[in-house]
């Protein structure tokens, strides 16, 4: 329902843009055949004016500023309070639009145990030292007694001895949360201490109580911005990181029914905290990142299936109005 929803809109919209493109050329045709100097410049004025507005359009479309809470319809301020309200004193989110950057969140300072969302940090430093020469992702590494630990991944059901290559153990530590790959790459990149100078550097702060430390829903997102703009880069490792995002494990607790765009997605969970951090590549991709006490049960799933869902139709109303808007603001 809402996807058709979408497309109606869009198609409404361009449908206006494609038939001022038509009179446009029919206009120029005239213009092409016409001796009239004074026709000719008239409609030389009117393309440019097009053209300015067409500018105009897009740059509202762009902008978060010109499109605010007070311009929201009902429809969205439902749709908006409606998410909200799915969360309550044991869940919080964050949504961030990622071509404008408009944010709203429910408890999004508020602090809890990340677990193994905080890998993806750690991977993503370890990708950018690839990147500038300074880790080589081919480097066989063994698996030590000391590395051993139970809990998520795949390594643990292999011998002691076997040898993975660094490039190896970061898949691991994103599709499958594998913890004994995740300890085996920080000891190549310097510990937390220097997976926390790195994103300091990029004015995030992490905290570090354990080797997975704290997450606000906030974080989360600032984490998933940066990953953003690594993919658009479109480097190799960019592309290798969210092809494994898009792949990880417990995408079920996220990905709707019908759903065909990619969800690049960290989880994790420890004890009765369950988080997920999601790119959202719809048409107009977001973030939606999530923490909970909920624990790891068929509710869990069922709730962030839900506040998914939610996210989805709020997305979708944001911007069929915005486009409207935009459209009877540019012309």
């Amino acid at each position: 329902m809402v996807k058709k929803k979408k497309r109606k809109v869009k198609k409404s919209v361009k449908a206006i843009l494609f038939v001022i493109i038509l009179i446009i050329g029919v206009i120029s045709f005239i213009l092409f055949k016409s001796d009239s100097s004074n026709f000719k410049v008239e409609i030389h004025k009117m393309f440019d004016e097009v053209i300015k507005n067409t500018k105009k359009y897009k740059e509202c479309v762009n902008d978060a500023d010109l499109f605010k809470d007070e311009d929201f319809g009902e429809e969205l301020k439902n749709k908006e309070a409606e998410l909200k309200k799915h969360f309550n004193s044991n869940a919080n989110f964050t949504y961030v639009d990622l071509n404008t950057n408009y944010t709203f969140d429910k408890g999004g300072d508020n602090v809890s145990y990340a677990a193994s969302v905080n890998k993806l940090p750690a991977v993503f430093y370890a990708y950018h030292l690839a990147d500038e020469g300074k880790l080589d992702l081919n480097k066989e590494l063994k698996y030590t007694s000391n590395y051993s630990h139970g809990c998520s991944g795949v390594i643990q059901k292999d011998p002691i001895g076997s040898k993975y290559t660094i490039a190896k153990l970061l898949e691991y530590a994103i599709q499958y949360s594998d913890n004994i790959a995740y300890f085996m790459i920080l000891d190549q990149i310097g510990g937390t201490t220097k997976v926390k100078e790195f994103w300091k550097g990029l004015d995030v702060d992490i905290t570090y109580t354990d080797k997975f430390g704290n997450l606000s829903t906030n974080l989360g997102a600032s984490y998933l911005k940066e990953v953003y703009k690594y993919f658009l880069t479109g480097k190799d490792n960019a592309k290798k990181l969210y092809d494994d995002m898009k792949v990880s494990d417990n995408l079920d607790f996220i990905k709707n029914e019908g759903v065909s765009y990619d969800l690049p997605h960290k989880y994790g969970w420890y004890s009765v905290y369950y988080n997920d951090i999601s790119i959202i590549m719809s048409s107009h991709p977001y973030i939606l990142t999530i923490t909970s006490t909920k624990g790891f049960n068929n509710n869990t799933k069922v709730y962030f299936l839900k506040a998914h869902k939610l996210a989805d139709e709020f997305n979708n109303e944001y911007y069929k109005e915005k486009e409207e808007y935009c459209l009877k603001k540019s012309y």
